[in-house]
């Protein structure tokens, strides 16, 4: 009787395992794109307060300003990355679950 019952679970678990598991690689492959996107983005921010500065044509808040906001672009990704190890982490607590 339990045999069947597990094995019921395992019947119903594993589209969830499969759906998880596409849902995991999206999220990884939509990470690895903007975190190139959005790095580059952050870079050119930062490089441009920086330059700004250097040049003479803008004040020492407005680079600093342009460097804070070249810092939260680049770290914008690691949510996505957060979410891509959460995945991770639930996939594989429910294949656990089921064996």
């Amino acid at each position: 009787m339990t045999f069947m019952i597990k094995l019921m679970g395992k019947i119903f678990a594993l589209p969830l395992i499969a759906v998880l598991t596409i849902l995991q690689w999206i999220c990884t492959l939509a990470v690895s794109i903007s975190m190139l996107i959005f790095e580059l983005a952050g870079g050119i921010f930062i490089m441009a307060g920086v330059l700004s500065f250097a040049f003479g044509q803008e004040p020492a808040y407005m680079m600093w300003r342009m460097v804070a906001t070249g810092a939260g672009i680049c770290l914008f990704p690691q949510v996505g990355r957060w979410v891509a190890v959460q995945l991770t982490y639930l996939t594989l607590c429910v294949s656990n679950k089921v064996n």
